[in-house]
């Protein structure tokens, strides 16, 4: 049995025997993958999948006919329907047909480099002629490569993504055929042999580290990249493999604080400790470690799916290290629809609201108009209307044109961010969830039966009329409240104090004009100093600080409108980081939603 595609491409080239090699291209919405190939040989064999069902059958009566009628290439859309959904998704595939020399060399030496597990990206060019390119890491190369491809083959291989590249004149698929993640496993005990047995089958490259050299053979460890016996693990781990796309699982004696220090100073995905509950307060006690490195420590493992025996322990250990690999929920596919949520408004107090939800498993899309006129915009995924994407504190959000569009992003660990003012796609998303908050201070078209849920944020709207429930903005003891019956604080219109400073640290424009600034946030300015202009009006730093908000240059603003907010903090304030008021009252949203949901 051959366990790649490209294993049964290299021997079908070797015997000279034609074959349809296919590729998913891209895809739109939802499908059941967005990456994989296949090979099918002339009898019908089918090698390596691209989903199954009716769409892989679709795909192989197309390349049998190709292998009939002598065809080179072909482009197939499939259109995906679900249940009463019509339409949910459409997948892209490419079919090429195998037969002349260079491509079998190709094959070949693809199959070569993934047998030493080397890094390297397979390119499939689909114009201006059929043609398979590769590049290896160490910079050797299949075909006939040119500049754009090498450029786009190397960020490939640092990103560890596919990429599918069109253009007039040339479109290229490139793919990485091996897996970037590897697994370290510490101890060679039975939980660890049935973890590696399982990785095999996975396609993951599997290290083995020991003091024992009775646990660490190759008769235990048969499909081991790398065994490594030494007498501390200290020593052994100078002489391993370690990167931000390795997972290491720890169920060794030897296994003590300082190997753990040790490890978590590498860039690594995750440090899974075989363990109880006890043990893992002792481990975090004992290392004393920073937040965003407490993130990479798992103890105890695994998912929880009841297991008892070492081949169901490693199968929960290896579903939570692809929960992290793939940044994942790891929640029930089942349960997803329930736990789709639209924002509307992608502004700074949106932002901490659709950061919290993706990270309490929430699956989150953004509606924004075209041009947002938000001032904290390194922290508002607003900004991604105009620069495409932008990344807050981890979480990338990614300009989405279509709903289609948005679910593949969904699916890839982004937040899909549309311009639909008018909430005119949230019919179609279906969303079990709607939080308005644009912070408008009024309400400009939410309904209380757009969704089983609706949650707004400040004043503009009754809880039991407009929405289920209302979400205090306001800063004070009453922050953060949830309000099922009537409505929040109205708008004063006075800023938060900050340093002894209220009304003067918050600008607004004087007249009506296209606004300019060649200052950018963060940067510190002084009283007295023109940070930007309104048509030809200058605008004025009342206070001494740093520009924590200012609006996009370009936009067309009336008189008395929001343009900018500096903090007297100056060095000190934090520009890059979601307020302590957006996490707060997204703590909310997250206690509303998570109980509404528990109810049901």
């Amino acid at each position: 049995m051959e366990h790649t595609v490209m294993e049964a491409a290299s021997r079908l080239s070797r015997e000279n025997k034609p074959f349809i090699y296919i590729v998913i291209l891209k895809t739109e919405g939802s499908a059941s993958r967005n990456s994989g190939s296949m090979v099918v040989e002339s009898d019908g064999t089918l090698h390596g999948t691209i989903g199954g069902g009716e769409m892989e059958a679709y795909a192989l009566a197309q390349a049998l006919g190709m292998l009939e009628n002598g065809r080179k290439q072909l482009h197939l859309s499939f259109t995906v329907h679900q249940g009463e959904v019509l339409a949910a998704g459409r997948v892209y595939l490419y079919l090429l047909s195998c037969t002349l020399e260079q491509e079998r060399h190709a094959f070949i030496r693809l199959r070569q480099w993934e047998e030493a597990e080397l890094d390297h990206v397979l390119g499939l060019q689909l114009q201006p002629t059929p043609a398979i390119l590769g590049l290896c890491e160490g910079g050797a190369t299949i075909g006939s490569v040119h500049p754009t491809f090498l450029e786009a083959a190397q960020t490939v291989l640092q990103e560890k993504k596919p990429l599918f590249l069109e253009s007039p004149s040339w479109t290229c698929h490139l793919s990485l055929p091996v897996n970037p993640h590897s697994l370290l496993l510490v101890g060679g005990g039975h939980v660890n042999q049935a973890i590696a047995q399982l990785a095999h089958f996975l396609g993951i490259p599997v290290q083995v580290v020991e003091t024992r050299a009775a646990f660490a053979t190759k008769e235990l460890f048969p499909h081991a990249r790398t065994i490594v016996v030494q007498p501390t693990l200290k020593e052994a781990f100078s002489q391993l493999f370690i990167n931000r796309y390795t997972a290491c699982i720890i169920a060794s004696h030897a296994f003590d604080q300082e190997s753990a220090q040790v490890l978590l100073s590498r860039d690594i995905a995750y440090v899974g400790v075989l363990g109880s509950r006890h043990k893992a307060k002792m481990l975090h006690e004992k290392l004393q470690l920073p937040p965003h490195v407490r993130e990479k420590l798992f103890c105890p493992i695994g998912l929880d799916l009841g297991c008892e025996t070492p081949q169901e322990i490693a199968l929960s250990a290896l579903s939570e290290v692809m929960k992290v690999f793939n940044n994942t929920s790891g929640s029930s596919l089942r349960t997803q629809a329930s736990r789709l949520v639209v924002v509307r408004g992608g502004g700074d107090l949106a932002t901490g609201v659709i950061i919290r939800l993706h990270r309490g498993g929430y699956r989150v899309m953004v509606l924004e108009i075209a041009k947002p006129s938000v001032i904290r915009r390194t922290v508002s995924f607003a900004e991604a209307m105009f620069s495409g994407e932008i990344g807050v504190e981890g979480v990338t959000a990614k300009r989405a044109e279509s709903v289609k569009e948005a679910f593949s992003l969904l699916e890839e660990g982004f937040i899909p961010i549309l311009c639909d003012p008018e909430g005119a796609s949230i019919q179609e998303i279906n969303p079990i969830c709607i939080v308005d908050a644009i912070i408008a201070k009024r309400n400009l078209g939410t309904r209380i039966t757009d969704a089983p849920l609706v949650i707004a944020l400040g004043p503009g709207f009754e809880a039991g009329k407009d929405c289920d429930v209302v979400i205090e903005t306001k800063r004070g003891h009453s922050l953060g409240r949830i309000i099922r019956k009537g409505s929040a604080i109205p708008n004063t219109g006075i800023p938060g104090i900050i340093e002894g400073f209220g009304e003067e640290r918050v600008l607004h424009s004087k007249t009506s004009g296209i606004f300019t600034s060649s200052l950018g946030i963060g940067d510190l300015v002084t009283k007295g100093q023109v940070i930007a202009k309104v048509g030809e009006e200058e605008v004025i730093a009342p206070i001494d600080g740093k520009l924590r908000g200012l609006l996009h240059s370009g936009l067309s603003v009336p008189p008395k409108f929001k343009i900018a907010d500096i903090d007297p903090r100056g060095e000190l304030a934090d520009h890059t980081t979601i307020s302590e008021k957006a996490m707060a009252i997204a703590g909310s949203v997250l206690e509303v939603l998570d109980g509404f949901l528990h109810s049901c």
